[in-house]
């Protein structure tokens, strides 16, 4: 399971955004983390297959990189509303494809997305279970993933 969301969420990044995303080998322990790197999060429920939830931590700088790629406005034209729609966006996007993998029937259906910046992201409870995140390297620091399918990841 956790190939084919590296699959899709790369695939999304690739395809709507020109950004390409490296895979993490491995979920760096908390004291490796970055706190020097502010994110952005968005998070996008849904039912079916026992429900679940996903949120993804862009760091800023990635998620105001994508903003400009996907609105095809300049850095300076950028506002932090753009930048939160974006990842809204992308939550939904990235999910909507994930649930089309692995739900070919359609029988899930997503939630409202939700973006926030995040004030610290070592106090994000969801990032305390290593086992249901997946992450990406980018030249703007670590983009983690948290998904929870019903009890399965």
């Amino acid at each position: 399971m956790k190939m084919t969301i590296l699959e899709t969420i790369s695939s999304v990044f690739e395809t709507m955004f020109f950004t390409f995303l490296e895979p993490l080998p491995r979920i760096p322990r908390k004291e490796e983390w970055p706190i020097d790197i502010k994110y952005i999060k968005a998070a996008i429920s849904f039912t079916g297959m026992g429900g679940g939830e996903v949120a993804i931590y862009l760091p800023r700088d990635l998620a105001r990189n994508i903003t400009i790629n996907f609105l095809g406005v300049t850095r300076s034209e950028v506002s932090q509303n753009q930048i939160l729609d974006t990842a809204k966006e992308t939550a939904n996007m990235a999910v909507g494809s994930l649930l089309g993998t692995i739900d070919p029937e359609g029988q899930c259906f997503l939630g409202i997305p939700e973006a926030m910046p995040v004030v610290n992201l070592e106090e994000e409870a969801e990032l305390n279970d290593i086992n249901q995140l997946v992450g990406f390297k980018t030249d703007s620091g670590m983009f983690l993933v948290y998904v929870k399918i019903g009890d399965v990841v």
